[in-house]
C-alpha cells in the first residue's frame, strides 16, 4: 500500500520545483551520456540567470 504522506511530499516537491535538478539529471543522462552534468549549484544558478534574463510577461 502506498504511503499517503510520501505521495503528499512528492506532490509538494513537484509544485515547489524542488525536484527540478533530479529531473534535469534524468533527461541529461538520457540525452547527453557523454557529457558531465552541471552541479546542483550550477543548475540552480543557470535557472536564476534564465529567469532574470528572459522575464517574459513579468514587470521589471
Amino acid at each position: 500500500m502506498p504511503n499517503p504522506l510520501l505521495a503528499i511530499w512528492d506532490y509538494l516537491k513537484e509544485i515547489s520545483g524542488e525536484n527540478a535538478y533530479d529531473k534535469y539529471l534524468t533527461v541529461h543522462t538520457a540525452t547527453h551520456p557523454d557529457k558531465s552534468p552541471m552541479s546542483r549549484g550550477e543548475f540552480y544558478r543557470a535557472r536564476q540567470d534564465e529567469k532574470y534574463m528572459n522575464p517574459g510577461s513579468r514587470c521589471p
